[in-house]
């Protein structure tokens, strides 16, 4: 999702003429760069055929709101971890570039970078609370729902996201307080995904013995998994920077670029993950994989999947 921190405190140095260690450095945080890149096309194509999939070929129900939305924002920010990774890479070759591009560069991308993280966040963390909330009112779930309750909801979402990035980019270098206060409704989320994670797996060891989507709790588990374990050094190391406690130079720049390349790695992996959970056991085509994890009403989920096999 994204690294919070802005280009301007990277400070990269392969503008001026090194040597020895310091080429060294270079060398793998430009490594490092084109990982991120790679990666990040390969994270654009899944989530591009995640929303082709979702938008245009299938029916869309109350989980398939939330992930076609989470695609959307798995790939604006896999757009700016490629925009500030090329950038990096041209600051590393030498290669001529003009004030107004470094300007564009360095805060569109990364308005994008952390956009693109917040939203999926807060995208994923509601999607994880309502199936939740599924489990513990499957009445109200069924009947009293409102109906587009889903495309409300992640259009709040969204609202915050834009909300939280620009508060971050403009105003929290001047007032960190702000910043602790952004990290700690990160850290709140955090602990409401944590817990939803658990109550689901619970659900899981049950789903022998009633019907649940167990495809689709396992889906959300793993993406909470994967974005958690990209979102603790992303907040731990903009703390760092906001409080100066690592000093400039090349440690702040391979610390910046290896966090953006776990970050761009837990994006990418979203959408194949969709995929791989749907297709276990079984072959089928992307579509039908996907309409197996996001199926909202299941008789029998073991014995639907037995049929499709055998068909």
């Amino acid at each position: 999702m994204a690294l919070n921190v802005s280009m301007n405190t990277t400070e990269p140095g392969p503008r001026h003429n090194v040597t020895g260690k310091d080429s060294k450095m270079i060398t793998i945080q430009i490594t490092i760069c084109l990982l991120s890149v790679l990666i990040s096309l390969v994270g654009l194509v899944g989530n591009g055929i995640i929303f082709r999939l979702l938008f245009f070929r299938m029916r869309r129900n109350q989980s398939t709101v939330y992930i076609l939305n989470l695609a959307v924002a798995d790939f604006l920010y896999l757009l700016g971890c490629c925009m500030v990774s090329l950038y990096l890479l041209c600051l590393y070759n030498n290669v001529p570039t003009s004030a107004t591009d470094d300007k564009v560069f360095a805060m569109f991308g990364q308005l994008l970078n952390n956009f693109g993280f917040n939203s999926s966040l807060f995208l994923l963390a509601a999607l994880s609370i309502e199936r939740c909330l599924a489990v513990l009112y499957p009445i109200w779930y069924r009947c009293q729902r409102p109906k587009h309750l889903s495309t409300i909801v992640c259009g709040l979402m969204w609202g915050l996201s834009i909300l939280i990035t620009l508060l971050e980019k403009f105003i929290s270098a001047e007032y960190q307080s702000l910043y602790i206060f952004t990290s700690i409704l990160y850290l709140i989320i955090a602990i409401l995904m944590v817990f939803s994670s658990l109550f689901l797996l619970v659900e899981i060891q049950k789903s022998s013995k009633c019907c649940r989507p167990r495809k689709l709790y396992i889906v959300i588990i793993a993406a909470i998994v994967t974005f958690l374990i990209s979102l603790v050094p992303v907040r731990v190391m903009r703390m760092l920077l906001i409080f100066a406690i690592i000093p400039s130079g090349p440690v702040k720049v391979i610390i910046y670029v290896v966090v953006n390349l776990c970050s761009a790695i837990n994006s990418s992996a979203n959408p194949y993950i969709y995929i791989v959970v749907g297709r276990w056991r079984n072959r089928a085509s992307i579509r039908v994989a996907l309409e197996r994890v996001f199926r909202e009403e299941v008789g029998s989920s073991t014995q639907q999947e037995e049929q499709e096999a055998s068909g």
